[in-house]
């Protein structure tokens, strides 16, 4: 569903990116994963994975924390939330606030 909605937001020029943070346990299962995958990662290897997963409090998978432009976290997990057919989320994120 999150690549779908990823598609839909791009294909309207929506300011909306997702950059995977992954959980996997090695580097096969993380490059099967993102093969499927519309967007951006974090490279397996790097450090900068391990950190981003301790600086998100990653506690269960999947997990969708959404930024605003300033940087500023609105959401901690959205995953229902782009779920739900109405109303978008994406108008309350381009705003800087969380999504009903």
């Amino acid at each position: 569903m999150l690549a779908q909605y990823y598609q839909r937001m791009k294909a309207s020029g929506r300011p909306f990116e997702v950059v995977f943070v992954s959980c996997d346990k090695d580097q096969g299962s993380f490059s099967e994963y993102l093969s499927h995958m519309p967007w951006l990662a974090i490279p397996f290897a790097s450090d900068a994975r391990e950190s981003a997963l301790a600086a998100l409090r990653v506690q269960g998978i999947p997990q969708l924390t959404v930024f605003a432009a300033n940087g500023k976290k609105v959401e901690q997990n959205a995953v229902q939330k782009i779920m739900q057919a109405s109303p978008d989320p994406m108008d309350a994120w381009e705003r800087g606030e969380s999504a009903p």
